[in-house]
């Protein structure tokens, strides 16, 4: 892989990143479907992700981050655990990209990349989330949650089509 490539793909994990800061499981779960379907390939080390089995958790995954972020008071305490988990999506969306000729490498551009950008991602929404309560008394939050949901569907799929399309 040359280095525009690996440039290409570490840009696209960024962005997968910011996905992953809306709602962690999206981006995982589309680039598992696109990996299952041959349309992206995934690093060595994540082939696992296009499995029935991964495709099947993170989907299951994804509806239930889904309909408790829609509960007031729900989805802030879901917020203060995602601190952690949003960062290890985002990492992950971001390895899963990287040629595994340089392991190195892809973990590194992961984790600076994909973590900071996913971590940055969730605190500026949790921040959002906070106003909203604090203005609305948590009546704008499930309008604030379906914007982030087509939002970090958007962002994946276009990833994803874009990876595939280029072919």
């Amino acid at each position: 892989m040359d280095w525009s490539t690996v440039g290409l793909m570490v840009g696209l994990g960024v962005v997968l990143s910011a996905s992953a800061g809306l709602r962690a499981f999206v981006a995982p779960f589309i680039l598992a479907c696109a990996g299952g379907l041959g349309w992206v390939q995934l690093s060595d080390q994540l082939s696992w992700l296009g499995t029935p089995l991964a495709i099947g958790a993170l989907a299951i995954a994804i509806i239930l981050e889904i309909l408790a972020d829609k509960v007031p008071l729900v989805d802030h305490a879901m917020d203060s655990v995602h601190l952690l988990l949003k960062p290890a999506a985002g990492a992950l969306a971001s390895a899963a990209l990287v040629d595994g000729s340089s392991p190195m490498l892809g973990w590194a551009a992961a984790l600076v990349g994909g973590g900071a950008v996913a971590g940055m991602t969730h605190v500026a929404k949790a921040g959002l989330r906070v106003g909203s309560t604090s203005t609305t008394f948590g009546a704008g939050n499930p309008i604030l949650s379906v914007v982030e949901d087509v939002i970090a569907v958007a962002l994946g799929g276009g990833v994803v089509l874009g990876i595939h399309l280029m072919g």
